[in-house]
C-alpha cells in the first residue's frame, strides 16, 4: 500500500530531523505539522511556526499547550517576511521547512500571492542536507517555473504525487 503524501512527509521528517534541530512550519494552518515537528526536535530544539490568521494561531497555541509542546514552538501570527532571518537567528539554519497548501492541512485556499518569495527566504537558510517540503492539492502554474530556476549544483529535487496531493521536495546540497 502506498503511503499518503501526509504519511510520506512525516516519514521524511522522522528520518531527517534530530533532537536539537531548528525547523520551520511556514503554513501552520491546523497545526498538525507544527505539533509533529515539535515532537521530533525534543526539548533542546525549536520550531518556528507561521500562521496568517488569528483563528489558526489560537487553535495551534491551544493544541500545543494541551500536548505539552508549547515551549518548543515559537508561534508567529504572520507570514514569512524580511524579518525571517532575525526570527530564525542570524547564525541559525533550519533542518527542515514545510509549506503545506493541501487539503490535509486544511490550508489549500490560504496560499498567499507571495508564497514563492517566502520560499526564497527559507531555502538559503536550510542546513546542507536540509529539506524543503511543499505540498499542494493543486499545483500552481508558477511552481514549475520556480523549480526550474534552482541550480542543480545547489539543490536536488524530487516529487511524490498521489491522486489528491502533490509533495515537492528540495534538498539543499
Amino acid at each position: 500500500m502506498l503511503p499518503t503524501t501526509h504519511n510520506f512527509m512525516h516519514q521524511l521528517i522522522e528520518q531527517t530531523v534530530q533532537v536539537g534541530d531548528v525547523t520551520v512550519d511556514g503554513t501552520t494552518a491546523n497545526g498538525i505539522n507544527t505539533r509533529f515537528l515539535a515532537t521530533r526536535v525534543g526539548q533542546s530544539g525549536r520550531v518556528l511556526s507561521y500562521t496568517a490568521t488569528k483563528d489558526n494561531a489560537n487553535a495551534a497555541a491551544a493544541s500545543l499547550f494541551m500536548s505539552g509542546l508549547s515551549e518548543r514552538v515559537t508561534l508567529l501570527g504572520k507570514t514569512i517576511d524580511r524579518q525571517f532571518t532575525t526570527e530564525l537567528g542570524h547564525q541559525t539554519q533550519a533542518r527542515i521547512a514545510i509549506f503545506d497548501y493541501s487539503s490535509t492541512a486544511q490550508n489549500e485556499q490560504d496560499r498567499p500571492i507571495d508564497y514563492l518569495d517566502q520560499i526564497d527566504r527559507v531555502l538559503p537558510r536550510l542546513t546542507h542536507g536540509g529539506l524543503l517540503i511543499v505540498q499542494f492539492s493543486q499545483t500552481p502554474s508558477d511552481w514549475e517555473a520556480f523549480m526550474d530556476t534552482l541550480l542543480a549544483a545547489d539543490y536536488k529535487q524530487a516529487a511524490y504525487l498521489t491522486e489528491t496531493t502533490q509533495a515537492y521536495l528540495i534538498e539543499r546540497i
